[in-house]
């Protein structure tokens, strides 16, 4: 039986919940061809978020979905628009193959099948093809597409584009966005400093999107499905949204195991300490090997956080770990730079969060 506690998949119709605000304002942002910039933690939810909304809209608009996580490069981030767009959904693939080969200019779209899925869709075939070239042809078929619906294309992990360093893709995207009257452009990320600077003022994309910061799910929310499958409390529903600091990921991966292993039996405190236990445990290995790759300083520092999130470069804090404040300060750089730890205005946290309590464990241990 299909887990209705998913934690490492996109939740599909069925076992999304929740968001109900937020789908609001999402929609109403659509509904007027505005732009929208969605940013959270990591494990919070926002690509199960999005996809829902497109799901929800896909007969009404033209929905087109794009994980740019993986490039390194300006002729990847292309390729993975186009063969975006290259799959829009139809009834007849025939009329779809005719309609994208008639659309682009220079790129060639050639069938292929999957067969996982034992469907057909479109491959770009663009190897010959320069940078240029294929964002040309990309943002003039997104433009016949448009003319006959309204577009909503969602990028996850925008931030990427911020590590391309040969071209300035937010100033060129700039220059397209605003001539598409029909398209309404859904931005995602999880690096808030590396998003948010793409749209800070005097950025290119400055004032080109809305912002909406993503607040973890309401416990109601979580409590009211929870219950409809497992044999809880509201209390201890609340004791697993404290443990799990209202991390979507772990907070789902614990209701999956108690799921699995308690469904309808009564659920104790100390169990749940134990699902909690189990779940770190299994990272272990994964989490000593980021671990032993950091020096020295840098391991007070992830002591120093899983500890304290505010006020760590008091001399107090700086007393209890023999650590002075500049050498504090080069570690915590570091390790957000090697995007262990994250910054939310003056909190400093580990984003996270199972590693965070394997830290803790660990620490506790010494």
């Amino acid at each position: 039986m299909k887990s209705p506690f998913p934690y490492e998949i996109i939740a599909d119709s069925k076992t999304f919940y929740g968001r109900v605000e937020e789908i609001e304002k999402i929609n109403d942002f659509i509904k007027t061809s505005n732009n929208i910039l969605i940013h959270s933690k990591r494990r919070m939810g926002k690509s199960t978020l999005i996809q829902e909304v497109l799901r929800r809209n896909s007969n009404e608009y033209t929905c087109i979905y794009c994980d740019i996580f993986d490039i390194t490069s300006k002729e990847d981030f292309i390729k993975l628009l186009l063969k975006g767009i290259s799959n829009i959904e139809e009834s007849d693939f025939k009329v779809m193959y005719k309609k994208f080969s008639e659309m682009f200019k220079r790129v060639r779209v050639e069938p292929s099948f999957d067969p996982n899925t034992s469907k057909f869709s479109l491959r770009p075939i663009v190897a010959t093809l320069s940078f240029d070239e294929m964002i040309e042809d990309f943002f003039l078929a997104l433009e016949e597409i448009s003319k006959d619906k309204q577009v909503v294309f969602a990028i996850d992990e925008f931030q990427q584009i911020s590590l391309i360093t040969d071209i300035k893709l937010d100033a060129l995207l700039r220059k397209y966005i605003q001539t598409l009257q029909n398209v309404s452009w859904i931005f995602l990320g999880s690096k808030r400093h590396l998003l948010t600077s793409l749209f800070e003022y005097k950025a290119p994309l400055y004032e080109m999107a809305t912002h909406l910061e993503l607040q973890p799910l309401a416990l109601e929310e979580v409590y009211t499905y929870t219950k409809k499958h497992i044999n809880i409390s509201k209390e201890l529903m609340s004791y697993i949204y404290e443990v799990s600091d209202s991390e979507t990921k772990l907070l789902q991966n614990i209701c999956h195991i108690l799921w699995l292993e308690k469904k309808n039996e009564e659920i104790s405190k100390e169990y749940i300490d134990e699902v909690v236990k189990q779940i770190v445990n299994s990272k272990d290995s994964s989490y000593r090997l980021i671990y032993d790759m950091l020096n020295n300083n840098q391991k007070i520092a992830l002591k120093i956080l899983s500890k304290y999130k505010k006020k760590i470069y008091t001399q107090d804090v700086l007393n209890e770990f023999n650590i002075k404040k500049q050498t504090l300060q080069s570690a915590i750089k570091a390790l957000f730079e090697k995007e262990i730890c994250d910054k939310n205005d003056d909190v400093i946290y580990i984003p996270d969060r199972t590693f965070e309590l394997w830290l803790q464990k660990t620490f506790t241990r010494i």
